[in-house]
């Protein structure tokens, strides 16, 4: 049986890009705060929804970000990705499921609006009890 749950994050801080050029410290300290709280998102939407991830042998966790920047500037997907891995360790470590068994649908982009918003929506196939 398909499940899904739909998690709703602040959009990313720059500084968590690769490029961004904050020292080490400011950069660590801006990724474990946003981990926690993408942990705690993560958790309250999958207690709202009463969804627990067990997936069935061998299948990934879908992730879909559907995307609203705060302001129109160029994008692309794969900075966004680079930008989110901390989103995505919180997720991991909500839902329990190593962020290897992961895999990246297409991305939705819509028009900017402030604050901007990330929205991932975390598609799976349950394990059966067979």
């Amino acid at each position: 049986m398909r499940k899904t749950l739909t998690v709703e994050f602040p959009w990313p801080h720059r500084g968590l890009s690769p490029n961004a050029r904050l020292n080490r410290y400011a950069k660590a300290t801006l990724f474990k705060k946003t981990k926690a709280l993408a942990y705690q998102l993560t958790r309250a939407a999958a207690i709202k929804a009463h969804a627990r991830v067990h997936l069935a042998e061998g299948s990934t966790l879908n992730l879909k970000l559907t995307c609203q920047p705060p302001i129109l500037r160029y994008r692309d997907e794969d900075n966004l990705i680079a930008n989110c891995k901390a989103h995505f360790d919180g997720i991991s470590q909500a839902v329990g499921i190593d962020d290897h068994l992961f895999h990246f649908r297409e991305q939705e982009w819509h028009k900017p609006k402030k604050p901007g918003k990330l929205t991932v929506m975390l598609d799976w196939e349950e394990k059966t009890n067979a």
